[in-house]
């Protein structure tokens, strides 16, 4: 019997212990994903001995694990302090979620030692794969080409065998709000450096490296580099010349979603100390637009990006 692609559904839970199946289910725990895994990244090392005759001696395995991406979409819970459904996934990522009264969840950079791990039910048709100890990297897209998207790249998880049984119980994916566009309207405040830029896409990267260690044979978050990289309309230099602030320092503030309006679905991030490290020019309907890459400085630990959903 064939798998068929139109049959995969992926659910995550947060562990309470590192490498234990927390057994997350469709019914509870369905994620709104589209998951592009690759079942088992096996890494060979080819034998090397004198044999008397020319040709390939074989290759040994050294280890195994489980590798890809998850997307998912950009969207809130419906109110200013729920937990967006997908908060597993961005846990996972090394973010922390925290409510705020009455007013908003922060979205904070977690110490990476202390980065959720989860597990993943990977159920293709009848066939599934329980992917424990995972973890993974995150992305943000704002873009007038595209619905908000909220990407988790360099997924990685410890290996387990697949089994075949029964196709799993409905994925109740009634938590998962869709996603506000990306409009004029709805893109509330695009300050760059003291700039109001006419955004056409802007993606805020998590930077995180994300390595499988043998020697634990764990999924380990080791480092990270949060990164902004922005389109917009190009200014007249009287206004602002972004050339010459290549190398500078400022701050960048970012609202999707109206007051009010769409409190439940609005996203804002802040970085207070970004440097801008690159400006290049390309052509959008015959006008001029900057793409610009920032690299968001840590001041203190942790606090290179503060977001919020509310």
């Amino acid at each position: 019997m064939s798998i068929l692609t139109g049959e995969y559904i992926f659910a995550a839970k947060v562990e309470t212990t590192y490498g234990t199946d927390a057994t997350p289910t469709t019914i509870l725990n369905a994620m709104r994903v589209k998951a592009n895994i690759d079942i088992a990244k096996v890494e060979l090392e080819g034998m090397e001995y004198d044999s008397g005759r020319t040709g390939a001696k074989g290759s040994l395995e050294k280890r195994r694990w489980v590798e890809g991406s998850l997307d998912a979409y950009l969207a809130g819970s419906g109110t200013a302090v729920g937990i967006a459904a997908i908060a597993p996934l961005m846990q996972a990522a090394g973010l922390k979620l925290t409510v705020n009264g009455t007013t908003d969840v922060a979205v904070t950079l977690d110490d990476i030692a202390n980065a959720a791990s989860i597990t993943g039910k990977f159920y293709r048709g009848t066939a599934l794969q329980t992917q424990v100890g995972a973890r993974c990297d995150w992305e943000i897209e704002l873009s007038v080409d595209n619905l908000p998207r909220l990407k988790f790249p360099n997924y990685k998880a410890i290996y387990s065998a697949q089994v075949n049984g029964a196709k799993p119980a409905a994925a109740d994916l009634s938590a998962f709000l869709n996603p506000l566009p990306t409009d004029p309207i709805s893109f509330v405040t695009q300050s760059i450096f003291g700039f109001n830029a006419k955004i056409s896409k802007v993606t805020i990267k998590g930077g995180n490296e994300v390595v499988y260690v043998p020697e634990s044979a764990s999924v380990e978050i080791v480092d990270r580099t949060v990164t902004i990289d922005v389109e917009f309309k190009e200014p007249t230099p009287d206004v602002k010349d972004f050339y010459e602030l290549i190398g500078t320092y400022g701050v960048i503030n970012l609202q999707h979603g109206q007051n009010v309006v769409n409190v439940g679905n609005i996203f804002e991030a802040n970085a207070a100390n970004a440097q801008l490290t690159n400006v290049s020019s390309s052509e959008r309907n015959k006008i001029s637009y900057l793409n610009c890459s920032f690299e968001c400085i840590p001041t203190a630990a942790n606090n290179e990006l503060t977001m919020k959903m509310r």
